[in-house]
């Protein structure tokens, strides 16, 4: 079977299949069409879309509703609807509570 190589650092295809490795970065180039067939079996697809880790999105999601109701707070003050600035007041508290123990603020 015919195996193929790059030509500058002389890897060998199926050096490449064994350990997952290339040799230099003109192996990108010699086997691009191996390289991409492997990506899309094993990743499925070529292109990377990242990944966010675990929790972020959640601390994401908890600042934003902490702004939210901070905004709410103020409209409601202008407003005059105190009895409304109350109640939003205490969930600011709650969550304030929470944001501190994930060391969010």
């Amino acid at each position: 079977m015919y195996d193929k190589i790059c030509p500058t650092c002389k890897t060998l295809l199926s050096q490449f299949y064994n350990t997952s490795m290339l040799g230099c970065p003109d192996c990108y180039k010699a086997f691009e069409r191996e390289i991409t067939l492997a990506l899309k079996k094993v990743q499925g697809g070529t292109l990377h879309v990242g990944k966010t880790p675990y929790g972020i999105e959640l601390d994401k999601k908890l600042l934003d509703d902490y702004n939210d109701l901070l905004k709410a707070k103020e409209r409601a003050v202008l407003e005059e609807r105190f009895e409304d600035m109350n109640e939003i007041s205490k969930q600011i508290l709650e969550l304030q509570e929470e944001l501190k123990d994930r060391g969010l603020i």
